[in-house]
């Protein structure tokens, strides 16, 4: 099993080695809506610094509202250099308040590209809420920065949102 960073007996401990045992979060304490754009672009709050030559293990909780019409679709911004995958559970696409089974009828799964849009289902409203989680490992030759970038998948005026309590974490393993 791998551990990050490695602690040794005798070691000092400082601050700097004590805050590198934390993992990095990122919140939304305030709601965003953006309106008539489909272009996939960072979200102002879930980003995170990481560093070269490491491996971290990144979750993202997402908590939207959109309208069946204009619906939620995401993608994540990774250093240059970066490989790996994320992997996602959420509502599927063909979900909305009217599907057979209730709003959570079916579900969207499967792991991914990093640049890959996934679109998710919707409650049909921009207040009545639908989450959604991604998870993904992001192994970097760059510094850089790791974010959520999100939009409607199609465009139209009411408007689509990335709700506050939503949030990311990244935890260096590597």
């Amino acid at each position: 099993m791998s551990r990050y960073p490695v602690l040794y007996a005798g070691q000092r401990l400082t601050a700097p080695l004590l805050s590198s045992l934390l993992p990095l979060e990122a919140y939304k304490a305030t709601s965003t809506t953006r309106s008539s754009t489909t272009t996939l672009t960072d979200d102002p709050d879930l980003v995170i610094a990481l560093e070269a030559n490491a491996t971290y293990i990144v979750e993202v909780f997402i908590r939207y509202g959109a309208v069946t019409a204009e619906q939620f679709k995401t993608a994540w911004t990774v250093p240059s250099g970066a490989t790996g995958g994320r992997s996602r559970v959420g509502v599927a696409s063909t979900v909305n308040d009217t599907t057979t089974g209730g709003p959570f009828g079916s579900g969207a799964f499967g792991v991914h590209a990093f640049v890959t849009s996934l679109t998710y289902g919707t409650r049909n409203s921009t207040s009545n809420q639908v989450g959604a989680t991604e998870v993904g490992t992001v192994t970097t030759t760059n510094a850089g920065n790791v974010a959520l970038q999100w939009a409607q998948n199609t465009s139209g005026a009411t408007g689509t949102v990335l709700a506050s309590g939503s949030y990311m974490r990244a935890k260096r393993i590597f």
